[in-house]
């Protein structure tokens, strides 16, 4: 969050003075940011689909990081938080790859969610379920 702010251009103190030569200092902040499935900018996207928005973004985001004149210290400053949920000095956010599917076997359903073995999705299955009841309440 506090990447945000000084994106933003908004300035603390003189110890963050830093972050008004930023390169990222009033560029859209989504690029540099981790997407979740519920954000505004991902949200009818399935994860394969989000997953790779994330990387064009993350790829977009390190390419401005590379030329920048504060490049050391936005990394030094940054919080655990800012490292898991934000582009930080170029790095891709640890929020990516703690979704990253595993290495066994498995595949994608239809809607995008990882099924590490075969059969029907659960989560899937679940909204069908729910669905089916409600049109069931409206019918009776």
């Amino acid at each position: 969050m506090a990447h945000q702010l000084y994106m933003q251009g908004m300035s603390y103190n003189r110890e963050d003075a830093w972050q008004e030569q930023a390169n990222c200092k009033n560029k859209a902040f989504e690029l540099f940011e981790y997407q979740e499935k519920d954000s505004p900018l991902a949200k009818d996207m399935n994860f394969q689909e989000r997953q790779e928005f994330n990387v064009a973004n993350f790829e977009l985001a390190a390419e401005i990081c590379i030329e920048c004149p504060v490049f050391l210290q936005c990394k030094e400053s940054a919080s655990a938080d800012d490292k898991y949920w934000t582009v930080r000095a170029g790095e891709m956010p640890g929020r990516f790859n703690s979704e990253l599917p595993p290495e066994d076997p498995g595949r994608y359903c239809q809607r995008g969610h990882w099924l590490q073995a075969g059969g029907r999705c659960q989560f899937c299955k679940r909204e069908a379920m729910k669905k089916r009841r409600a049109n069931a309440k409206l019918d009776s």
